[in-house]
């Protein structure tokens, strides 16, 4: 059984006329249902609907929080749109829009919506469902479908950008043909006689990383002068600011929405804020994209000058067996997650971005590492590879916009990616350091820093966590 790594299963419409109506469970008199599912192997725990409180990757565990989830349904034949509504409060427990259930290791939470027998899709017909799932805020205020009316066509790709000086958030889309054939709504014409739901799958669209270290090198010698690390940070040479909320079809089955390998990502970025190092080729400076960055006097607190951190033992090292070691509680509010003693932790979101044979050619790598001094000198470096080259499937999609913004492009082609130089997927995880949960005590594998020769990124595709079959 081929196992995928979801981020949110789905959701299906309502009525094609009058007020929305969500009721968990069945009831009396009703001959159509669409189910709303989201499955993960737990959920976040925030669950703030604040765009300020910003979810964090804080592990490999597949969970997500989102407040709002809206969709339109539309006849498949003249895009004409029937049915548009928005739920609220998706992942907060204490609604009632959605309700947890539990069914073996699977768990999530889950709506069922009725249709009335004078509120049905009509017989014999096709319809799309389009559905996105994010939180309210993000993307400068993104909200989707909002010039989207009933009775009018929708013939446009939804596109949130990240705005100047803003970051990636995690977006979720989807979308699924829709058969009503006997009086139930089908997913697929040749679905099985026993089949009583149908379901749209929303994935995440963006991707994730996360860096896990420790042992980390205080100091270093330059030209004759001693240098004091104060910052990690990964960077990245490649940047897009918008993502494209589409894409999901199969170009050999159009009925098949599962696409893999995707890169959606849209509108290079070109506002550089870093250094890339690169010397083999004889050029020493190229700009590039911090993607995250860790202030050590955050982690390592107490040295004379606040901007650098503070080696209590003195052995050189910022590690287990410095007793000041501390939470970067700014970045991680208490209980976000639980780190071992002595290490240091960052994360972020990214927009999916494609390397080309170009790159690989003039040596650039995806991502690169980097040890700074309080003055953002980089005292070391050292470019990020994947632990398996056979991570890079043997070909890859582009998802790219016409010039009118509508219908995407959606092309496959052969991968050209190295161990070195290889493309952002979207619902893909590229990870430093193992760490399963957000809550994990003891079975974590922060990387160490002074010991690794090399740093070795880990892939998990689909957002797929220890071989749990999760369904999101």
């Amino acid at each position: 059984m081929k196992k995928y790594l979801y981020s949110a299963v789905a959701l299906l419409m309502a009525s094609c006329s009058g007020s929305d109506k969500v009721v968990p469970g069945n009831s009396e008199n009703i001959s159509q249902q669409l189910t709303i599912v989201v499955e993960s192997i737990g959920e976040s725990l925030s669950n703030s609907n604040s765009a300020q409180t910003r979810r964090p990757i804080s592990s490999v565990a597949p969970t997500q929080t989102f407040d709002k989830l809206a969709l339109i349904i539309m006849d498949s034949e003249t895009a004409q749109v029937v049915y548009k509504t928005e739920l609220n409060n998706w992942s907060a427990t204490d609604n009632r829009v959605s309700v947890p259930y539990v069914v073996g290791k699977k768990r999530g939470r889950r709506t069922v919506i009725n249709f009335p027998a004078d509120r049905q899709l009509q017989e014999g017909k096709d319809y799309m469902v389009y559905a996105i799932g994010y939180q309210s805020g993000s993307y400068g205020g993104f909200v989707p479908f909002t010039d989207v009316q009933i009775g009018k066509t929708f013939d446009k790709t939804e596109v949130p950008r990240v705005p100047e000086g803003g970051v990636p958030e995690e977006i979720f889309a989807g979308a699924e043909l829709l058969h009503v054939r006997g009086g139930r709504i089908l997913s697929q014409t040749n679905s099985d006689a026993a089949q009583t739901e149908a379901f749209v799958t929303l994935r995440r669209q963006v991707s994730g990383t996360f860096g896990y270290f420790t042992h980390i090198r205080t100091k270093y010698e330059i030209d004759g002068a001693t240098h004091q690390a104060s910052h990690l940070r990964l960077v990245a040479t490649r940047a897009n600011r918008c993502v494209i909320l589409g894409g999901f079809r199969s170009l050999e089955d159009p009925e098949n929405f599962n696409q893999e390998n995707v890169i959606n990502g849209y509108e290079p970025r070109t506002d550089y804020d870093a250094e890339l190092i690169m010397e083999n080729n004889g050029e020493n400076r190229k700009k590039a994209f911090v993607v995250y960055d860790i202030d050590l006097a955050k982690w390592f607190p107490g040295a004379e000058d606040s901007s650098l951190p503070f080696d209590e033992n003195g052995d050189g090292f910022l590690d287990e067996h410095d007793g000041n070691w501390q939470m970067d509680t700014e970045r991680y509010p208490e209980n976000i997650l639980k780190l071992q003693k002595g290490t240091v932790f960052a994360d972020n979101f990214m927009v999916a971005s494609a390397m080309y044979e170009t790159d690989i050619e003039s040596g650039l790598p995806t991502f690169q590492f980097q040890v700074l001094d309080q003055n953002l000198k980089v005292l070391a470096y050292r470019d990020v590879f994947l632990r398996e080259e056979n991570m890079l499937q043997a070909t890859r999609t582009i998802v790219s916009l016409p010039e009118d913004g509508k219908r995407p492009i959606v092309s496959t082609e052969t991968n050209p990616e190295t161990e070195f130089c290889y493309s952002i997927v979207r619902n893909h995880l590229y990870s430093m350091g193992e760490k399963n949960y957000d809550q994990s005590y003891g079975e974590d594998k922060p990387i160490d820093l002074a010991a690794a020769e090399e740093l070795v990124l880990d892939v998990d595709n689909e957002w797929e966590a220890g071989g749990t079959i999760i369904f999101q």
